[in-house]
């Protein structure tokens, strides 16, 4: 990116800029589809520019991710604003043509990414995912979905969306019975009360510590949409954090009763419906079944403890 067009995008930002200074390339996108720049200005002024071209795409994964970029635009044009405070970077500005091209200004995270998260980190994460839960609890999750456009569904790996991960499961054994259960968890799922929508992507590196060290700010709201909490609770402790050999049991119920306690502090009341524990737990079952079918035809990867529990859960008679 040359300086003149980083100027353009930056004043188009904030109004008090005048000058850059230099621009870092960040990263680059998924499938070439684009880059995330900084832009340094006049005045200590830090312009976060991520740039999305996807025109065309054929195959049904790049199809999935120019969608996911039209979800994130809106999430940062809608609804970033509400909660840039703590957990998410201000959207700044937003342009879509509907062509696949699309661009996203916004602040920078407060601070470095997150790449070892347990501890207090770990509990700060889970705080924001609380907020963030709440903002969208219930029937304001369909409203997201209907007037603000964020995804139907929220997540990478929904079934829906995963047909050749499914279709390379094994027919035989645990991974045989979980493929056969498959459906039936996913409508399970789809049809939980504890409806929000999700970040859909809740890895370390999608963090970092908030200027307020109780939160973390996340990134990378290219999957959020509606869908049963406990999915995303399923993604961080298998995919997002470090955990020790006692998670199953002692953390995961302190971390499931740090969660409820968040969701009740950020308003929600027993007819909302604030989770039950019991319920919660349940729930969580039927995510890691869930995340756990489409690591099975994808790659199995994250805390070590996922394949037993499942076995478990079918063995139980989950569905």
């Amino acid at each position: 990116m040359n300086k003149a067009e980083a100027l353009q995008l930056a004043q188009k930002a904030n109004s008090d800029v005048s000058t850059v200074i230099k621009t870092k390339s960040i990263a680059r996108l998924w499938a070439g589809m684009g880059s995330i720049v900084q832009i340094e200005c006049n005045d200590s002024i830090v312009v976060i520019a991520k740039r999305i071209s996807c025109r065309n795409p054929t195959s049904f994964g790049d199809k999935r991710k120019a969608a996911s970029y039209v979800v994130e635009c809106n999430f940062y044009s809608n609804y970033s604003r509400e909660l840039c405070d703590t957990i998410c970077c201000d959207g700044l500005h937003c342009e879509d043509d509907g062509s696949g091209n699309i661009t996203i200004l916004m602040t920078p995270l407060p601070n470095p990414t997150v790449h070892y998260l347990c501890g207090e980190n770990a509990y700060a994460a889970l705080r924001s995912v609380a907020r963030l839960h709440a903002h969208f609890w219930g029937e304001r999750s369909s409203e997201a979905v209907s007037t603000g456009g964020l995804a139907p569904q929220g997540s990478y790996w929904y079934l829906d969306t995963r047909p050749d991960e499914y279709n390379s499961m094994s027919r035989r054994g645990t991974e045989g019975k979980l493929r056969s259960a498959a459906k039936d968890i996913d409508e399970k799922l789809k049809a939980h009360p504890y409806q929000t929508c999700l970040h859909g992507d809740l890895k370390s590196c999608n963090m970092s510590l908030s200027s307020d060290p109780r939160y973390v700010t996340f990134v990378d709201f290219q999957y959020i949409g509606r869908g049963c909490a406990a999915k995303d609770l399923a993604y961080l402790f298998v995919c997002g954090m470090d955990l020790d050999d006692d998670f199953e049991n002692v953390l995961e119920e302190k971390f499931l009763k740090f969660y409820i306690e968040e969701l009740a502090s950020n308003g929600l009341d027993s007819s909302s419906p604030l989770p039950t524990f019991d319920g919660l737990k349940e729930a969580l079952d039927l995510a890691y079944c869930d995340l756990y079918r489409w690591m099975c035809g994808w790659g199995v990867w994250g805390n070590g403890f996922l394949g037993d529990r499942v076995r478990k859960c079918l063995e139980n008679g989950i569905v």
